[in-house]
């Protein structure tokens, strides 16, 4: 699958495009609520407002989800145009912009206090460059919360995903943080669908009251992780 061939619209089956947050899935609002509370230690430490950025953002809930909780400056950045449109009509945050660009695109080198970047990278080809940018991205201090289907449950092998390039194990990423720098604090795992005993997905699970309820080092179909850059 090449560029050309990647769908980015609305309808493509792979965005989540509602308009009321009422409406949002369960396991989205558990990641973004996670990602505030990840971010919230940040603003203790300094009197200035924080940099910070939703990489995919996609229809922007989530990004004014964090807007709205956190004293920061946001940057929303997705590859459709028709999400950033929805966003940039939808949610009108004085601290929050968003921005239409395709990957790969560049990040200013240790300019963000966070980064946040919910289940992106598995619909990246080169998945490593990606993280890669978005961790030279976070100044010394900052965090990156990141969010990725588990290869362990949810194996692309069996489930044939059409817009997934790959899906990654919870050691895979840890290396990639190692690499670029960063130390893991803690990783979380969701079941956001059914999985039955032949490791194929049979039904999904979004929302069910509890779905996407993260728990620490659990093995679900989606892991959620929190780095932070030493001073």
């Amino acid at each position: 699958m090449g560029f050309q061939d990647k769908d980015f619209s609305l309808t493509s089956g792979e965005r989540v495009s509602n308009i009321a947050l009422d409406d949002i899935p369960p396991d989205h609002w558990a990641r973004y609520s996670y990602a505030c509370d990840a971010i919230a230690p940040l603003a203790t430490r300094t009197e200035k407002t924080l940099i910070g950025a939703d990489i995919f953002c996609g229809s922007g809930y989530g990004a004014h989800v964090i807007a709205q909780r956190t004293p920061c400056f946001l940057l929303g950045i997705d590859g459709s145009a028709e999400s950033i449109a929805q966003a940039s009509s939808q949610f009108v945050d004085f601290n929050l912009l968003f921005s239409h660009k395709f990957f790969p695109f560049s990040l200013p080198a240790a300019h963000f206090d966070f980064i946040v970047s919910m289940e992106s990278i598995e619909h990246v080809e080169n998945g490593d460059q990606f993280f890669k940018l978005l961790a030279q991205a976070i100044k010394p201090g900052g965090r990156l919360i990141i969010s990725a289907p588990n290869r362990r449950v949810i194996d692309l092998a069996l489930n044939p995903y059409q817009w997934h390039y790959k899906h990654y194990i919870d050691e895979e990423i840890k290396v990639l943080g190692k690499q670029c720098g960063l130390s893991l604090i803690e990783y979380l795992g969701a079941d956001c669908t059914i999985v039955n005993a032949e490791g194929k997905v049979i039904a999904g699970n979004y929302y069910s009251p509890v779905a996407g309820t993260l728990r620490q080092q659990h093995q679900g179909d989606t892991l959620t992780y929190l780095f932070e850059r030493p001073l």
